[in-house]
C-alpha cells in the first residue's frame, strides 16, 4: 500500500476561507479526493495544506439550472431535472469510474480532474526509472519528443456534455467572482491547466433553460473502473450539429458540420490522438468516426 506524504489539512466552512486558505503557497483543494488522494500516493502532488471543500453548505446545494460544485456525481445524476432536461449530464455522471466514485466525487472535482497520460500516472519509483517526463521531474514529453509542451490527456467524463448544453461555470477566488463558460477553462498544454487563478474555486455550474438535445458516449475497455480512452458528446443545434470529442488530448476538441455525415468526417479528421493511453493510437482514431456517428444515431427525432 503506497501511504500519503505529510500534509496540514483544513476543513472551512464559509467560501470565503477556503478562497483564502486555497491562496496559500503551497496549498491545494480537496473535495471527493477520489483522484487527488491516489495522485498523491504517487508523489505527482504533494502539497503542504489541502483545503477541504466538503463541509462548505453553500457548495452542495442545487436549484433547478444551477448545481453546486460540492454535490457528488451521483446526486447530480439522481435529480429529477437533471435527467429530464440534460440527460447527457446524468449519463455521463454514471459513467465515472464506479458508484462508489460517483458517491465521493463531485461535479467541481470532476471539471477540475488532471489530465492523464500512461508515462506520468505512474508510481514515484516507475517514474525515475524512466527518467520522469515534462510534467512531472523531467523535461521531455514521452508521447511526443519533439514537441514544446505535454500532451497528457483531458479525460473529464461530465465536460462533452456541459460543453455542448452552453454551461458557464461560477468562480470565487481573491478578486471578484466571475463567471467562465466551459468551454474557456481548458488550454492546449496540459502543464498549463485549467485558467483558474491561484486560490480561485469553482462554486456552481449554470446550464441554459432551454439546452439543445445531446448525447454522451464513453469508450473505455472495461465496462467500469476505467478512465475513458474516448469521450464523445454529439449536438444537434439550428443549421446542423456540434460534436466534443475529450481523451485525445490536453482541451476537447469542438467540431461543427451541417449534417450528421459531415460531422463524422470533421471529427475524424479535427482529431488526432497521441500515444497518452495503452490502447493503440490507431484504434482510436478509428473509434472516433464509430462513437461519434452513434451518438448522432441516438439523437432523439
Amino acid at each position: 500500500m503506497l501511504p500519503l506524504p505529510r500534509f496540514d489539512y483544513a476543513a472551512p466552512t464559509t467560501l470565503a476561507e477556503a478562497v483564502r486558505l486555497a491562496a496559500e503557497p503551497g496549498a491545494k483543494l480537496v473535495s471527493g479526493g477520489t483522484d487527488l488522494l491516489p495522485s498523491m500516493k504517487h508523489r505527482l502532488f504533494q502539497p503542504r495544506l489541502l483545503v477541504s471543500t466538503r463541509r462548505i453548505q453553500a457548495l452542495r446545494e442545487p436549484s433547478p439550472g444551477r448545481l453546486g460544485a460540492g454535490l457528488s456525481l451521483r446526486d447530480v445524476s439522481q435529480l429529477a431535472w437533471v435527467n429530464t432536461t440534460y440527460p447527457a449530464l446524468a449519463a455521463a455522471c454514471r459513467t465515472v469510474a464506479t458508484p462508489t466514485i460517483q458517491a465521493m466525487g463531485t461535479l467541481g472535482g470532476n471539471l477540475a480532474l488532471d489530465t492523464r497520460c500512461v508515462y506520468y500516472n505512474q508510481p514515484a519509483g516507475w517514474r525515475v526509472a524512466l527518467g520522469g517526463c515534462l510534467k512531472c521531474e523531467g523535461s521531455l514529453c514521452h508521447v511526443a519528443p519533439r514537441g514544446k509542451g505535454c500532451y497528457a490527456a483531458h479525460s473529464a467524463d461530465t465536460v462533452p456534455a456541459l460543453w455542448l448544453y452552453g454551461a458557464r461555470v461560477e468562480v470565487a477566488g481573491p478578486g471578484e467572482q466571475r463567471t467562465l463558460d466551459v468551454s474557456a477553462m481548458y488550454q492546449t498544454d496540459a502543464l498549463l491547466g485549467m485558467v483558474l487563478e491561484p486560490g480561485e474555486v469553482v462554486v456552481a455550474v449554470n446550464l441554459p433553460a432551454a439546452p439543445p438535445p445531446v448525447i454522451h458516449r464513453k469508450l473505455r475497455l472495461r465496462g467500469a473502473i476505467d478512465y475513458a480512452q474516448l469521450l464523445v458528446a454529439v449536438a444537434r443545434v439550428p443549421g446542423g450539429y456540434r460534436a466534443v470529442v475529450s481523451a485525445v488530448g490536453p482541451r476537447p476538441v469542438l467540431v461543427e458540420a451541417q449534417s450528421l455525415p459531415a460531422l463524422v468526417d470533421a471529427a475524424h479528421a479535427a482529431v488526432q490522438p497521441l500515444a497518452t493511453h495503452h490502447s493503440a493510437v490507431t484504434w482510436r482514431k478509428k473509434m472516433v468516426r464509430v462513437e461519434v456517428a452513434r451518438a448522432g444515431a441516438m439523437l432523439p427525432a
